[in-house]
């Protein structure tokens, strides 16, 4: 079906578009640019005249283009040009969300009670849009995806750095009294790090830590290690699952031309892309969106037939019972007209609109009694709001209201039609950041939780570890000592041995105990610099030094990105406001401030299990270093 079939011969389609072009492309620049209006007043009247004959239901290019004025007149100070600048943004397009805030802040500099109105409705507004919904949908989804990761590769590179050097001082002694083998230490590290070089990726590095450290972590380690490798391995199981709906980040995809045809003029691109999109099991859907165009065009016959196809493939949706019903309204066939709009009640009692038009076709026939119930019905069901998201002069147009695609419809033709096309947006983006599939990452992720819980009743004695309770460093059962009373490494026992006095053993012990910190701190110092939350990890402090890390993992990527990992491809190009810049920045500075000036200190632990008996420890050498 070619352009003309579409919309009738009488279609202005080629003059409008070009006209919509050149102002609109006008409008942005100069709204870019500079503080006037683009191509003048009487112009952009025209412009607006023209959108309102094509059937636009809302005027968003025209709301923006106010709204960078208002934007230009706050900067030169003149509030009042703002203000008047973002109610003719608002009547043009009621659900702009960024006007209702920027005018909430105009009033609250003026302490004027309406602030608390367009702040209420600002967030009224993106969370009941679908493009808002969309929008944040698919950033939640990613900005969760990314901060886990960036946090817990923190963590693994944390645990990592404190266990992996005991690890391999483990296996090493294993490797040397069992095989008498040379350059054991450098085998034990190889030995440690072959899962990750044979399948090198996220999943595996962070298996391996997890699966190497498990024995000799404590407890609270091991509980959020294990939530940790769980939250991810869930996220990578269920990617696909959620990428069903990834199709609404896709502007060619059928659910996006569906939602621009809700409130767009009479657009023959918008038509022409909707006629060739693959809508397989959607083709009402497709039918219904081409109706609406159509109508807008005034091809009344054109839009008949797209309804009335629509409806033999699926008769039980309203929508386009209510907008065939609404061509023959238009056409003064108010008969038939009542026919669609009892239709629609049939399938859908609760539909507002249907309600709304019934009630002006009974008008229309003299049945007065019909009609005031059934404008009782559509006020009880919400027409109101429906009303109220249209275009001020847009809605005074109009004797009825056409029937668009409600936020729910539009999520389940995106749920079919990701079911059919699945674009894997967070699984692309998950194996792209990870190295592997959502799929290898789950089943190693999975694997590794299955190992620690074996490995949680396996551990044997002669594996567990304990720390030093004068300089905090892990040793091994061949490698500590208790003859004095307390647990203590072998170096530690080294630098007082002979030695009979106790006082100069204590002197000797503090004086090894604050080498071993202050060579630690040195050691972690250039480490920290670049990752807060891994210095509070290393010394001990698990789940402080996770939030660190996930607020700065969240605060970097807000700030990387301006808020929008997924950026909303239908908003017009505009600055990114101060306060995006300025919260991310606070939460870095925030992370590294903490990390930075935290007093680390480490807490002496027993980590056998409770099944084996634990060494003395001397409380006197419990003392925390500062």
């Amino acid at each position: 079906m070619n352009a003309q079939s579409r919309f009738g011969k009488d279609a202005p389609m080629d003059r409008t578009r070009r006209t919509l072009v050149a102002i609109c492309s006008a409008a942005v620049l100069s709204a870019l640019w500079a503080p006037a209006v683009p191509a003048g007043p009487a112009e952009f009247t025209r412009y607006q005249e023209r959108e309102l004959n094509n059937g636009a239901v809302t005027l968003p290019v025209a709301a923006g283009v106010e709204y960078r004025s208002a934007t230009s007149a706050l900067a030169g100070g003149n509030r009042d040009e703002a203000k008047r600048h973002l109610q003719n943004a608002l009547a043009l397009r009621p659900r702009y969300a960024d006007a209702h805030f920027t005018l909430a802040r105009v009033y609250a500099r003026e302490l004027n009670p309406e602030a608390v109105y367009h702040v209420v409705q600002g967030f009224v507004v993106t969370a009941t849009t679908f493009d808002a919904q969309r929008a944040f949908a698919i950033n939640a989804l990613a900005t969760f995806a990314l901060v886990l990761i960036a946090a817990s590769a923190i963590v693994w590179i944390a645990l990592a750095v404190r266990y992996f050097p005991f690890i391999a001082h483990s296996v090493a002694e294993s490797f040397r009294t069992r095989f008498n083998a040379a350059g054991a230490r450098v085998t034990a590290f190889l030995a440690i790090l072959a899962p990750f070089a044979l399948l090198p990726g996220f999943a595996t590095a962070a298996g391996v830590v997890m699966i190497a450290a498990w024995p000799f972590m404590q407890r609270r380690e091991r509980v959020m290690s294990f939530t940790l490798t769980a939250s991810f391995a869930l996220f990578a199981w269920f990617a696909p699952a959620l990428d069903r709906y990834s199709t609404v980040a896709d502007p060619n995809s059928l659910v996006s031309l569906v939602a621009r045809a809700n409130d767009s003029s009479a657009d023959e691109s918008l038509a022409r892309a909707l006629s060739t999109v693959s809508a397989d099991g959607l083709e009402a859907e497709r039918q219904a969106a081409l109706g609406l165009l159509a109508t807008r065009a005034g091809a009344t016959d054109n839009a008949a037939a797209h309804f009335l196809r629509s409806i033999s493939i699926r008769p039980g949706e309203s929508i386009a019972y209510v907008n065939l019903g609404n061509v023959y309204y238009l056409n003064g066939q108010y008969d038939k007209a009542l026919e669609g709009y009892r239709k629609a009640e049939q399938v859908d009692s609760t539909d507002a609109v249907a309600q709304y038009n019934l009630a002006q076709a009974y008008i229309k026939t003299l049945l007065m009694s019909e009609s005031s119930r059934a404008l009782s019905r559509a006020s009880q069901f919400g027409v109101n709001a429906v009303v109220e998201s249209m275009a001020k002069p847009a809605r005074a147009r109009m004797p009825i209201y056409p029937r668009a695609f409600s936020n729910g419809e539009l999520w389940r033709i995106a749920r079919v039609e990701g079911e059919k096309r699945n674009p894997g947006l967070l699984a692309s983006t998950l194996a792209n950041v990870t190295g592997q599939s959502a799929r290898v990452s789950f089943w190693i992720a999975a694997a590794s939780l299955a190992l620690v819980l074996v490995l949680r009743g396996a551990a044997k004695r002669k594996s567990l570890a304990f720390q030093c309770s004068n300089c905090g460093e892990l040793a091994c059962n061949k490698c500590c000592e208790d003859a004095r009373g307390s647990v203590i490494c072998q170096a530690c026992s080294d630098v007082v041995a002979g030695v009979s006095s106790d006082k100069v053993v204590e002197a000797l012990l503090r004086q090894r105990r604050q080498s071993v910190v202050v060579r630690r701190r040195r050691s972690m110092r250039w480490v920290t610099l670049w990752l807060p939350g891994l210095r509070h990890i290393f010394f001990g402090r698990f789940v402080s030094g996770f939030f660190i890390a996930a607020l700065f993992s969240f605060s970097a990527l807000m700030l990387w990105t301006r808020g929008y990992p997924v950026p909303d491809w239908n908003s017009l190009p505009s600055g990114t406001p101060l306060w995006k810049w300025i919260l991310p920045g606070v939460g870095v500075a925030i992370s590294y401030w903490k990390a930075l000036t935290a007093r680390q200190r480490y807490e002496v632990r027993n980590t056998r299990s409770g099944f084996s008996r634990s060494r003395p420890a001397d409380a006197g050498d419990h003392a925390a270093s500062a």
